[in-house]
């Protein structure tokens, strides 16, 4: 009789973290829509990193920032979204049609983080977005949501980790994306 009940409890758990998973892998298959929608079908969601969801640009509307690869070069001249890359400017070279020719230094590829800034009550899940940002040559082996103060207002931030090298994160500035290395907040 114990055994019956034991063997029930786990069949019952089993199915519970079952139906839990199922919820994220729609949730991954609606966003991977939505990026091939606004950025093309070129980009792939990658699913070793986390979907990080947040106020971003500090309007009051969630927005997406989301990792993802690519089967095809990029187009550093798309109509559909803007090249940027915060970390080479950083370093005073900051214009994407010459640093989108780097090498990229992961096996199998390019790295991009795509950030959409959303509009109104469906935020970051609207046909037009306000804006769409790939954002190129940031290293991180993972990614989280940040929290800083701007102007005493607190603004959610991106940051990167690279295990064992160093912490940065990027952060709206009111006109554009910036990239902090060394700390996870400023």
């Amino acid at each position: 009789m114990k055994k019956t009940a034991v063997c029930i409890a786990v069949l019952s758990f089993c199915a519970n973290l079952i139906a839990q998973g199922a919820p994220e892998a729609s949730t991954k298959n609606e966003v991977q829509a939505i990026i091939s929608a606004q950025f093309g079908p070129q980009f792939v969601l990658a699913h070793a990193f986390p979907i990080l969801t947040g106020d971003f640009n500090g309007d009051g509307v969630e927005d997406i920032a989301v990792v993802v690869t690519s089967h095809d070069a990029l187009q550093t001249d798309s109509s559909r979204f803007r090249v940027i890359d915060p970390a080479s400017e950083y370093f005073g070279i900051g214009d994407p049609k010459i640093t989108s020719q780097f090498a990229s230094q992961y096996p199998g590829g390019s790295r991009y983080l795509l950030i959409i800034h959303g509009v109104g009550k469906e935020a970051w899940r609207v046909k037009e977005p306000k804006e769409r940002f790939v954002v190129i040559n940031v290293s991180f082996d993972r990614i989280s949501i940040g929290h800083m103060e701007r102007k005493k207002k607190t603004i959610d931030d991106i940051d990167l980790e690279e295990t064992g090298v160093f912490n940065s994160f990027l952060y709206w500035n009111g006109r554009r994306y910036r990239w902090q290395p060394g700390a996870t907040q400023m």
